[in-house]
């Protein structure tokens, strides 16, 4: 005797959006779980090039004209529909095993980027995953590799989840913002400017001032010895012994 399967309600859909949003399901696993939930064939999920979002409810709203109001007025009330440092691991790792596509990560990253509405308040949690999603994805300096992707995986796996630090870190994946660390910061550890000069390097680079910019300390200790930069610049880069 066949098991029966639960009906598929709009909670179903609720809980999968959520899931994709926070990223604790890529692409490839919602698709998955609507072939094996709804027996839905792939001609009525040709979604290759469509957003996950709109994919959801047009299939939700094509199983009952009712899901789209009740998912929309769940979501519009949620808490817990933000990207999180848990999702950008899942997505990672599904990435770099050869299980999602590097623009598959983007779409997931930036389906709640909208350009036009900056008012100051940030969406997420996380400082470094709001600075991976809103502005490292969408506008690298240099084309993402397999390199880097490995290496804003380790950062976010650091379990002491410093989002400071751990946004610097992500700063300086790319050799062109080391050697621009190097030249500020060694500016600064040998007397040639001052803290609120080196505040235009780190407010642009990291959002950040020197009150607030995790390694001052550090700089403090090693000033008029730049012998000691490289060694911070490895620590802050969050590199590979």
């Amino acid at each position: 005797m066949k098991d029966k399967m639960p009906p598929v309600t709009s909670v179903y859909f609720i809980a999968l959006l959520k899931a994709y949003l926070r990223g604790t399901k890529t692409k490839q696993e919602v698709l998955q779980d609507l072939y094996g939930e709804i027996n839905l064939q792939p001609a009525d999920l040709d979604g290759s090039g469509e957003d996950v979002t709109r994919l959801l409810l047009r299939t939700a709203t094509a199983m009952h004209e009712d899901y789209y109001q009740q998912i929309v007025g769940a979501l519009t009330q949620a808490t817990d529909s933000t990207p999180t440092r848990e999702g950008v691991i899942h997505q990672l790792e599904a990435l770099l095993s050869g299980n999602s596509t590097p623009a598959d990560l983007l779409q997931w990253a930036t389906w709640h980027n909208d350009p036009g509405e900056d008012n100051g308040i940030s969406y997420f949690d996380d400082l470094a995953v709001d600075y991976f999603c809103t502005q490292l994805l969408p506008n690298p300096p240099e084309p993402l590799t397999s390199a880097h992707y490995t290496q804003a995986l380790k950062i976010f796996r650091n379990p002491v989840h410093d989002q400071l630090k751990d946004k610097v870190a992500l700063v300086l994946l790319f050799e062109k913002e080391r050697q621009r660390f190097l030249f500020y910061v060694g500016d600064y550890i040998q007397g040639h400017t001052a803290p609120e000069q080196l505040d235009v390097y780190l407010l642009n680079k990291f959002g950040m001032d020197h009150y607030s910019f995790p390694y001052m300390t550090t700089l403090a200790n090693m000033m008029y010895d730049p012998s000691k930069l490289p060694a911070l610049l490895k620590v802050a880069a969050n590199s590979p012994e």
